[in-house]
This record gives C-alpha cells, structure tokens and sequence, in this order.
C-alpha cells in the first residue's frame, strides 16, 4: 500500500507505479551521511504489497510512516527491534510479530539493531481484500478490524520463518502470472500460519520479556547450538546473566521447546548425520555428541526418531537414501 516514509526530514513515496501492472518488483535503497542505510525489497500485487527491509546503522535512527489511506498490516521482526514512540502496542522485538489495523496518520519509530544490523518483513492488504476474504470467520479477524492488536512469537512457529524465507527466496524461480500465483499462495498460508499462532498465544499466558532477556535468551541458544554441551540450567542462567526461571519459562515462550529438548534435536540432528555419511562407531558417534554411555544415546536416539542407529545405517546401507524423516521398513 502506498504510504510516505520521512527519515531526517526527508520524505521518501513507497508505492505501487502509475500503470500498476499485476505484479510489479522494485528495491529502493535510502541512506544519509551518518552511516544509515536501509534497502527495501518492495513487492506490489493486486491489493497486497510485501516489503523486505534490512538496514545498518550505528546510531539510533528514526522515522515516521504516513500511510495513504488504511491498510491490513502483518509486521514481522526478524533481527533489532522496532520500537513505537506513541503507540506501545506496535513496539516489537527480535522474534515477534504482529497483525493490526493501520489507520490514516502518523506512525513515529525507532530503529533498533542486533550489532548494527535489524530487518523485517511485512504485509499489507487493503482492507476491501481483507475484509470479504476472512471478516466473520473468527473473532481474531473481527478483533482486528475492531482495531485489536495481535502480537506472537515469530520464534516458536517455524513454518512462518520458512515462510517467509521461501517468499523472499524462492519467488526468483517464478516470473509473470506464474510469480503473481506463488506468491499469493504464500502470502495466504503465511497469515493463516501466523493466524494459528495467534489463537494458540491467546489461550497461554505469555511470559513479561525484556528485549535484554530476549538477547540473553538468544545468546544461551547460540552457546548450546556451538559446542551442544550439556550445560546446567543454572551455569547456563549465570552465563547469560538471567535467573533460571526465566531461561525456561523465555526460552520455551522464544522457541517452543524446553532448553534440554532443543540440545537433544541438535544432538540427534548431528548424530543422524554422521550416521549416513560416515563409518564412525556408533559409540564413538553417541560421544561425538555429547553421550558418555552409548546406550543412552541410542535409547535417545530411538525415542527421537522411532527407529536404532543400528537400523538406520543398514537400511542406509540396503537402500542409499537421503533419510529426512521415518526411517524406511524393510521385512
């Protein structure tokens, strides 16, 4: 949707062009003189505009946003934060999202980052797309065209990461009707995805995060996915500098598993790898990851994939195949 961006006193027209062909592509990369920079990657389909932003800054930078007329927002913050001056409810941190109703005014931001970089990836429907499509179909839909705001983690749902990856990505394989038809597809999935996330956020009751807990959280993720050591809830707490409570309770709230069942999938995820594609013992693979007792890991390793190491390298060996999922039955 077309809307005027002002940053430094400058204002800056992001919309669709005049002839407004069914699909139209266009990248606009805006700088100042203090190390600013923001590129866009502006997609504009019928009633629907996507936008990809990442930008650099090594100061704080902020901007306003005047939309032209109403629109249907999806924002999504994947790295920094975005940060409301007026309107607290459209304050966002690294991992959340959220879905709202964008009036006719003046929206004032600031522009957080992760070591000097954010990005985001947003959607905006008019509002007479949006509203024959889905009004009175749930009253998550009626509550945001009452002007309700809905915030989620982007973190716990990983299909709305691959999303909107696959969106950004994957598009460059299409080109004209065929484009416009896949993106419109993923655009639909992507909110009923996100839609999903927002009933489920409304039936829990959600953790008070700090955006320096949601970076310490982060960063306990990072330790455990580098060495995939087996780190005590409270040395990992004190690594961080967290209480222990709110490592578990964040770190469940941030990615949907538990801190012990994320470095179990690690584990696992390593082991069946080196499985497929080495002649490493199994006992030396189970110690590979992190497992003193190979037993342990095997019985692990069996609850986690329903199947041995022992069986998936001979089946491995029977039939070469990239495994993925359940492992392949032989009689």
């Amino acid at each position: 949707m077309d809307y005027i961006m002002t940053i430094d006193a400058s204002n800056y027209h992001i919309g669709a062009g005049q002839d407004k062909p069914f699909l139209e592509e266009r990248v606009e990369k805006l700088t100042d003189n203090n190390g600013f920079e923001i590129e866009l990657d502006n997609v504009f389909l019928d009633g629907i505009h996507l936008k990809s932003g990442k930008y650099t800054t090594d100061t704080s930078k902020y901007y306003a946003v005047h939309p032209e007329k109403e629109t249907i927002v999806a924002h999504f913050c994947l790295r920094g934060s975005c940060i409301s001056e007026h309107k607290d409810y459209l304050t966002m941190q690294r991992g959340e999202c959220i879905l709202f109703r964008e009036e006719k005014e003046e929206y004032l931001f600031e522009m957080g980052t992760d070591n000097g970089v954010g990005a985001f990836f947003e959607i905006s429907f008019c509002p007479e797309l949006f509203t024959p499509l889905f009004l009175g179909e749930n009253e998550i839909i009626d509550g945001i065209m009452d002007g309700r705001k809905l915030f989620a983690h982007l973190s716990q749902q990983e299909e709305l990461q691959i999303l909107i990856n696959d969106i950004h990505h994957k598009k460059e394989r299409y080109t004209g009707k065929l484009k416009k038809l896949y993106l419109e597809s993923k655009v639909a999935e992507l909110l009923i995805t996100q839609m999903s996330c927002l009933q489920e956020k409304k039936e829990t009751r959600r953790t008070k995060l700090l955006s320096r807990d949601i970076e310490a959280i982060y960063h306990a993720k990072e330790m455990i996915s580098k060495d995939m050591e087996h780190l005590s809830i409270p040395c990992l707490a004190l690594s961080i500098g967290i209480n222990q409570t709110k490592l578990k309770s964040g770190f469940k709230e941030l990615f949907g598993k538990t801190v012990f069942e994320y470095l179990t999938s690690l584990r696992m995820t390593k082991a069946r790898d080196l499985l497929l594609s080495t002649d490493h013992p199994i006992a030396d693979i189970a110690n590979i990851v992190g497992y003193k007792y190979a037993q342990h890991f095997i019985v692990a390793f069996r609850k986690t994939f329903g199947y041995t190491p022992g069986e998936l390298r001979m089946s491995n060996q029977r039939s070469p195949l990239q495994v993925t999922g359940n492992i392949k039955k032989y009689d």
